[in-house]
């Protein structure tokens, strides 16, 4: 009976949440908004209403029950922001990459495993963040994806990351912390505008030799991985000012890497 009794008050909430967020569509629509915000409203699914909001630029969904993310959000052509963190998201749309204008897209805190391939298809993404889901692989073409400015997915399950995330070029901020990587690509060091670069947290044995080419890294945060030693080439990196590599078995920091304006940080 009490099971019965809290199903009824599980729908009846569902029932109502998507009452209200029906008024809100169409609230947006009599008046042509550009901007919509459904977050934190116990949303399971999202009303066919939405689909036909053609001046949306904005759209928030974070902080619902939501598992599936229909194929129809390619009918919002203006789309520039699409924000659905900590929901159920298990699936993105295979058509995601439909959304030509898309700029910012926040898929955080959801059990995404997998990217759909059209995601490299989004020419002016310059932020995404998929922390916090069970992604094990990355597109192979993620290097696609010219405009990234920052790309953050920490806090899954990656074991390696395509050569292609080289071609990044105004990639500013990478953010791979704990996930499950053994090596990391020479080609990163490709990232010439990036500033600052996180892979702790991973099991990386070594660093590789090319990351002495980076010409804009201010931040290279190595904590808790395999290191036994870095690459000395690291101090011809003028603009590094920190190197963390604290929860590493490094017994002694090469002599070549002690420098005016570099700390690396042990602690």
């Amino acid at each position: 009976m009490e099971l019965e009794e809290e199903a009824k008050l599980y729908f009846g909430r569902a029932q109502k949440a998507f009452g209200a967020a029906r008024r809100k569509i169409k609230r947006a629509a009599e008046r042509g908004d550009t901007e919509l915000d459904l977050s934190d409203m116990e949303l399971c699914e999202l009303p066919h209403e939405l689909f036909a909001l053609k001046n949306i630029e904005k759209l928030c969904l974070d902080g619902n029950k939501i598992t599936c993310i229909p194929e129809e959000i390619a009918n919002l052509k203006k789309l520039k922001h699409l924000s659905i963190s900590g929901n159920g998201i298990m699936n993105l749309p295979k058509n995601l990459g439909k959304l030509k204008k898309m700029e910012r897209l926040y898929i955080g805190y959801n059990t995404i495993s997998e990217f759909p391939d059209s995601i490299c298809d989004l020419p002016n993404l310059k932020m995404l963040n998929a922390a916090s889901n069970i992604l094990t692989v990355l597109p192979l073409n993620i290097g696609n994806l010219k405009s990234l400015v920052k790309l953050s997915l920490h806090d899954n399950m990656i074991t390696s990351v395509p050569k292609s995330i080289g071609n990044l070029k105004n990639l500013k901020k990478l953010f791979l912390d704990n996930n499950n990587l053994t090596s990391v690509p020479a080609a990163m060091a490709n990232l010439r505008n990036l500033e600052e670069l996180v892979l702790s947290g991973n099991e990386l044995k070594r660093i590789p030799k090319e990351f002495s080419d980076f010409k804009r890294l201010h931040e290279l945060v190595l904590d808790e991985n395999q290191l036994t030693t870095l690459p000395v080439g690291l101090a011809k990196c003028s603009s590094l000012g920190l190197i963390g590599v604290s929860g590493n078995p490094i017994k002694s920091v090469p002599k070549g890497l002690i420098r005016a304006g570099l700390v690396v940080d042990r602690d």
